[in-house]
């Protein structure tokens, strides 16, 4: 049996218990404001997010909504400008007290801008020095616009009694101010000033994206008047151009023809037809470059209209035949055995996506080698499918990538370039088509040495 009495503790004295309630207080209204400052900055965050296209508007809300969730008198942003060595007004709160200060004395506060030269003004203080500035009332910080007594009418209407200058600085550059403006005879809390040190670098950052945004916004608009100007000049070049091309194309036929051609010796019957082959590539590259023009304004149009697909790739093969012949080169053509549905497309522009793959793979595949044109009809997908299948040069993977793009080049070699490659358009002119046609166009290829084949997909009707 324990003969020692428990001994309880001492209760705890009023004191005591009124130092403990004191601190719980202290760290509950401590929590309340770091949430209040989260939650502020995830505002400023939500304004830059969903308004960047719009500096102005972007500054404004920011300001606003400090003003309103902390309550402070006025908080201002001003920009640096360096061709005019001045600091713009960009945005400042517009609140009733604000409204009725800049109505009494007939001016904005801080003016439209302040030139750098003002050195007794505490703003270019802030931007020359990088360091905040501190000031009773707003003290020194209206100069030029409004005198020493003004200043004082208008801090005394909107409740100013100390302001905070903040150069805003983003990599290593100052790009404008902050100005806050508080009553410090309601009490500044320790983290409240330290949330106004962290604002300017929030609003440093925020204001310099919308910076860059704007910027990068104006280059796209500069460079799409400048492809609008280059797509005319294409355009009104290429029509320039093929009238007169095509009157020299029909006199060298003309002297290439039965009645003249007897005349002509065999090295100048070599000019000749040397000129005319020329000249005729010259139409083409002159027709392509009109048709890149239409499709990138959006003038190309299309004839869409239920077409037999066998029979114009049968019109397409026997044209195609003769020069596949003159190369020594086999072109074959899979003839389906049953008939297909017809397919919802241009038949002039399919002809033209035809005539450049197969051209492309007459280019590329050696002497006795293989082309073969295949058509498969996919019921499930309510598509036909085409191919033009080679067994020449092939595709390194490299050069997969380039396929299908203006002006692509595909290959390492000079010679190969020069003497195998057009104008790199052929196949971008024909993705274009395909696409604008509903389709799909892909090239498939084991490596180089290897052939490829090219494919393209149309809706049936």
């Amino acid at each position: 049996m324990d003969n020692n009495p428990k001994v309880s503790p001492p209760p705890a004295t009023k004191t005591e218990l009124e130092h403990v309630t004191e601190e719980m207080y202290k760290k509950n209204k401590e929590l309340a404001e770091k949430n209040k400052a989260l939650a502020l900055l995830r505002r400023i965050d939500g304004i830059v997010l969903s308004k960047v296209t719009d500096l102005g508007q972007v500054a404004q809300d920011v300001v606003d909504t400090i003003v309103e969730e902390l309550g402070f008198k006025s908080v201002a942003i001003l920009l640096l400008d360096k061709n005019d060595n001045s600091l713009k007004r960009l945005a400042i709160s517009q609140t009733d007290l604000i409204k009725e200060a800049e109505a009494k004395l007939n001016q904005k506060l801080f003016g439209e801008k302040i030139p750098l030269s003002e050195d007794a003004n505490l703003i270019v203080k802030a931007v020359k020095t990088r360091f905040m500035q501190l000031t009773h009332g707003l003290n020194n910080t209206l100069i030029p616009h409004f005198s020493s007594e003004q200043s004082k009418v208008v801090a005394e209407i909107i409740g100013i009694t100390a302001s905070f200058v903040y150069p805003l600085i983003v990599r290593e550059e100052v790009i404008g101010v902050m100005i806050i403006s508080i009553n410090d005879k309601e009490g500044l809390s320790e983290f409240k000033n330290e949330l106004i040190d962290r604002l300017s670098g929030v609003i440093g950052i925020a204001t310099d994206n919308s910076l860059l945004y704007q910027e990068i916004q104006e280059a796209n608009l500069r460079l799409k008047e400048i492809d609008k100007l280059k797509d005319e000049f294409v355009s009104l070049a290429s029509h320039e151009l093929r009238t007169p091309m095509t009157v020299i194309k029909s006199y060298l036929w003309l002297m290439l023809s039965k009645n003249n051609v007897s005349a002509l010796s065999e090295k100048q019957r070599m000019y000749v037809d040397r000129a005319y082959t020329s000249t005729q590539r010259l139409i083409n590259l002159v027709n392509d470059m009109l048709n890149v023009s239409r499709i990138e304004s959006g003038r190309l149009t299309l004839n869409i209209q239920s077409i037999n697909l066998i029979e114009l790739i049968s019109t397409v093969y026997s044209e195609m035949l003769p020069k596949a012949s003159e190369q020594k080169i086999n072109l074959q053509f899979a003839r389906p055995l049953q008939a297909l549905p017809e397919v919802l497309a241009d038949p002039e522009r399919v002809e033209q996506v035809l005539i450049n793959l197969i051209g492309n793979s007459l280019k590329f595949t050696p002497e006795n080698g293989t082309i073969r044109i295949e058509i498969n009809h996919n019921p499930l997908e309510k598509t036909e499918t085409v191919s033009i299948i080679d067994n020449g040069k092939g595709i390194s993977k490299e050069d997969m990538t380039k396929l299908f793009q203006k002006f692509s080049m595909v290959g390492n070699n000079y010679l190969t370039k020069q003497n195998a490659q057009g104008t790199g358009l052929g196949l971008y002119l024909s993705k274009s088509i395909i696409e604008l046609m509903g389709g799909k166009i892909w090239v498939e290829s084991e490596g180089e040495g290897k052939g490829s084949k090219f494919s393209f997909t149309l809706k049936t009707a």
